[in-house]
Formats: C-alpha cells, sequence, structure tokens
C-alpha cells in the first residue's frame, strides 16, 4: 500500500477554478440568469487556463534563456521558488473571478426598487 501524498497547489488551484466556473453557472441559472452563469462560467474558465499555463510559461522561458547556458543549481532552484510563488498567487485567481461574477449575478437578478 502506497501512502505517499503529494500536494500541490497549482493543480488544487484549477480543481478549484473548475469547480467555482460550475458553482458560478448553477447559481446563475438558480436566480434566472442563466446567460450571466454562462458569461460568468467563460470567464472563470479563461481565468483558469491562463492562470495554469502562465507559469510555465515564465519557467520554461527562464529556464531556456538564463539558467541553462551558464546558470547551475542555486539558479534552478531560485526558478523553481519563483514558478512556486507565482502559480501560489495566481491559484486564487479564478476564485476571486467567480465570487465577482456572483455578486453581479445578484445585483442583476434583484428587482428594481
Amino acid at each position: 500500500m502506497n501512502t505517499n501524498t503529494n500536494f500541490n497547489l497549482g493543480n488544487l488551484g484549477s480543481d478549484f477554478g473548475l469547480l467555482a466556473a460550475g458553482l458560478i453557472l448553477a447559481y446563475g441559472v438558480w436566480v434566472g440568469r442563466g446567460d450571466l452563469g454562462m458569461r460568468a462560467a467563460w470567464g472563470v474558465l479563461g481565468s483558469v487556463i491562463v492562470t495554469s499555463f502562465l507559469p510555465l510559461l515564465f519557467f520554461n522561458t527562464l529556464i531556456s534563456r538564463f539558467l541553462v547556458p551558464g546558470g547551475g543549481g542555486l539558479a534552478l532552484f531560485l526558478g523553481s521558488a519563483a514558478l512556486t510563488t507565482v502559480s501560489t498567487l495566481l491559484a486564487f485567481l479564478p476564485l476571486y473571478i467567480a465570487v465577482n461574477w456572483m455578486e453581479v449575478i445578484r445585483g442583476a437578478s434583484r428587482p428594481p426598487r
């Protein structure tokens, strides 16, 4: 039995982003604004894609242009640390976008005063 567990916040951020996209779509349909729910879901999914690939592009560019020719173990470590930091910060962006869309949908579904 293998009890090793890996925790990767980048994947967790993508999973939460996909969950948030589905939930914001369901919320939009529930309050009668499925059109806004669909726009919100696409916005959250777009942010999941951007936040998933942006750190990888950054890290690949960093390695291929700066670290490989004259770098060493320390440079690779610093690049990896930068990738982890950026990934962690970007993991919460889809959730922030989903909550913002929730406010928009809630405001659009209120009856006029």
